[in-house]
């Protein structure tokens, strides 16, 4: 379903990536770790075209939306681009909820607006992923009226109204406090459990454990490591990753 080759991406001169390489098939929950500064969330961004790569392939469900010709990455048309990542869908660290919309219509305006979708429609099916996210009761609510726990919910709701192929997680938690970090990972949990295909960085190793089929494991710019949770997270090889969860577990 999404296959990345050798992408890079560079910063006024700091090489954010030094060519990844990454693949996600139907129904793998793919969990992304490494150290802050790893490139972890640079390279979701590139995924989603939320940033442009300087080199490498990506393809999407069989499109290619860029490919690297005589050193440089070339993407097909924008039109192309979008519908491509359109099967993607993005719940970011900050869940960037518009303040000014209820809960309901921040929803209901992605689908309304880019899908051609008819109001009442798009308004059930928030209703329905609302009840999903357990938060039916909110729906006129505003983001300012939420805890965090509760808006990451609602943002996970409205990348779900897109009915994306994959659903990539930007640290979903790290912006909770920890007692409103379960709420979260509980939903997400439960999407697992209906084979969501899914891409999560995160810093919850247990979380990472119990829900990902496949780990990857990031530092400086490059995947280290690839394997099962039982592989990259009970018994690492490399120095790296061992020096990680030491010091993630506070060893």
């Amino acid at each position: 379903m999404l296959e990345a080759k050798n992408v890079k991406k560079s910063f006024d001169g700091f090489r954010a990536l030094k060519g990844i390489d990454f693949s996600v098939e139907k129904g793998d929950r793919v969990a992304v770790i490494g150290p802050s500064g790893s490139g972890k969330s640079t390279f979701l961004r590139c995924l989603n075209y939320l940033e442009k790569v300087d080199g490498g392939e990506i393809i999407i469900d069989g499109t290619r939306i860029v490919s690297e010709e005589k050193g440089k990455a070339v993407y097909i048309k924008e039109e192309e681009v979008r519908r491509a990542t359109a099967k993607l869908g993005m719940v970011f660290q900050n869940f960037n909820l518009f303040p000014h919309l209820s809960v309901l219509e921040n929803i209901t305006i992605a689908p309304r607006c880019v899908l051609k979708r008819e109001k009442a429609e798009c308004e059930e099916q928030a209703r329905e992923l609302l009840n999903k996210v357990g938060l039916l009761s909110k729906a006129e609510s505003y983001p300012g009226e939420l805890s965090g726990g509760q808006q990451q919910r609602v943002a996970i709701a409205r990348s779900l109204a897109m009915n994306p192929q994959i659903l990539c997680f930007d640290e979903p938690t790290s912006a909770l406090d920890p007692e409103l970090t379960g709420e979260v990972l509980k939903v997400i949990k439960s999407l697992a459990e209906e084979d969501m295909t899914m891409v999560i960085v995160t810093h919850e190793m247990g979380f990472a454990r119990e829900v990902a089929g496949k780990v990857v494991f990031m530092d400086d710019g490059e995947v280290v490591a690839t394997g099962t949770p039982e592989e990259i997270l009970l018994h690492p090889k490399e120095e790296r990753i061992q020096a990680f969860l030491n010091k993630m577990l506070n060893i």
